[in-house]
């Protein structure tokens, strides 16, 4: 991490000291450095109590407005920060700070250095991954293929620990069916449909549940979305092809 961040740039900071007229606040990814958020950052409207919308040892998503190197002066906003950029932030953090306690634990694990397992382990990975968590959990499900780059004997223990500290967090996406069919046998025809539409999951959780009124909800949940919605989509298409063949009406709809 370089010693300064960028202008423009989102950085996470926490909360010191509360003024009337502004906050200053440590930058936790560069080494506390100090900053500072004027009232008329802090938010969109008009402030009359600035503690309404800071408070001491609050974490924030801040985005870096000037920098005066000379002065060891950084200045903040919280008011160019979507609460979605804040959310979106404030979790990477997070993820950071726990890929870099497991491998702290990893290096004690080795009894070696944790710069030198830094430089053999993480520098490799960090090279082919947007950060360490992806790394460790893409190792969890490609296995020794995705730890390319780091020392062998590093691999197996590596794999070991991860496997017992993380837990890959699924994707989940869902649709609705609406079917309808006038035609006799009209239940097995559905139930037939839908047996057939389950058959094409692949490398994915799919279940179909009735909602009442013809709808009937699909939900796919995998290690990633695009497997999931490759699933969704699969499963759907066969329904509603199966539907339709046997002269009913199929429809299906992607819910966000």
């Amino acid at each position: 991490m370089p010693e300064w961040p960028e202008i423009g740039e989102i950085v996470v900071v926490k909360v010191t000291k509360v003024l009337p007229y502004g906050a200053f606040v440590e930058l936790l990814e560069y080494d506390n450095l100090q900053g500072f958020i004027h009232i008329s950052q802090v938010a969109s409207r008009w402030v009359k109590n600035i503690r309404n919308y800071v408070r001491p040892n609050q974490i924030r998503a801040a985005q870096v407005i000037h920098i005066d190197r000379n002065k060891h002066q950084i200045d903040l906003s919280l008011t160019k920060v979507s609460e979605a950029q804040e959310r979106a932030k404030i979790e990477e953090w997070e993820l950071s700070k726990r890929s870099r306690k497991l491998l702290e634990v990893f290096a004690k694990q080795q009894k070696k250095p944790f710069k030198t397992v830094w430089k053999e382990v993480a520098e490799p990975l960090l090279e082919r991954y947007n950060n360490l968590m992806d790394a460790f959990q893409e190792a969890l499900l490609e296995g020794e293929n995705a730890l390319q780059g780091i020392p062998k004997s590093y691999v197996k223990p590596l794999l070991a620990m991860l496997e017992k500290s993380i837990e890959i967090p699924k994707k989940r996406v869902r649709g609705v069916l609406k079917i309808k069919s006038y035609e006799p046998y009209a239940l097995d025809t559905i139930k037939n449909a839908l047996i057939a539409g389950l058959k094409e999951a692949k490398d994915a959780e799919v279940t179909i549940n009735y909602a009442g009124g013809g709808k009937y909800v699909v939900t796919s949940t995998a290690y990633d979305y695009k497997t999931a919605e490759r699933n969704l989509r699969a499963v759907s298409e066969k329904v509603m092809d199966e539907v339709k063949k046997a002269k009913g009406m199929a429809t299906f709809e992607k819910v966000e």
